[in-house]
């Protein structure tokens, strides 16, 4: 064995979380809500989602909502306002790396008018006030939005901390049994696959 073999395999053995531990370790949706739900109520918080970080011109929170426990009228009536993608969460999500919090507001857009308003008021009946999130990227280079929300102020750092550790864990997870699942990593282009089609037909 190589040396430089016998150092990456002795630090995989020292990782906290061994990427052996995953392999072959199908993940369901089931499995991420329970774990999803569980991190949300160790931190304190009540509304927990996982998304899709919002680009070009898929953004509609539909199709970028993978997982969450949000009330199914809300998820409709946001669908509706069409306002994730400009809302002030994935806007300061832009601006920083590390996790943010917000008070108050946090998925209306930044404009003050009346529809934002009434979002606001929304999101708080339904218990969603504070917000905890983060974006986190998986071993395909794939970004998601992760965030927690009830009435509970912002997480100590260790909360924080613990909730950031347990969310890249569970990603982890996640992409490597659908990798494994859906086979070959690499993926053809639209402008790829225009220019196969082409040199085909000449």
């Amino acid at each position: 064995m190589k040396r430089r073999e016998r150092a990456v395999g002795n630090c995989v053995e020292d990782a906290a979380f061994s990427p052996s531990q995953a392999d072959g370790a199908g993940v369901s949706a089931d499995d991420c809500k329970e774990r999803l739900d569980a991190m949300a109520k160790l931190a304190g918080f009540d509304f927990y989602l996982l998304s899709a970080f919002p680009r070009g011109d898929r953004t509609a929170f539909t199709e970028k909502r993978l997982i969450s426990n949000w009330p199914q009228s809300l998820v409709g009536f946001y669908e509706a306002a069409d306002l994730f993608y400009c809302s002030r969460l994935v806007t300061a999500m832009k601006r920083t790396i590390v996790p943010i919090f917000c008070e108050e507001g946090s998925f209306a857009g930044s404009a003050a008018n009346q529809e934002n308003r009434k979002l606001n008021v929304l999101f708080q009946m339904h218990g969603l006030k504070n917000t905890f999130a983060f974006t986190l990227h998986d071993a395909d280079l794939k970004q998601y939005i992760f965030a927690f929300s009830g009435g509970c102020p912002m997480p100590k750092r260790e909360q924080a901390m613990a909730l950031l550790y347990g969310c890249m864990e569970l990603l982890d997870k996640v992409s490597r049994s659908s990798s494994v699942e859906d086979g070959p990593l690499e993926t053809l282009t639209r402008r790829k696959i225009e220019y196969l089609r082409r040199w085909l037909i000449s």
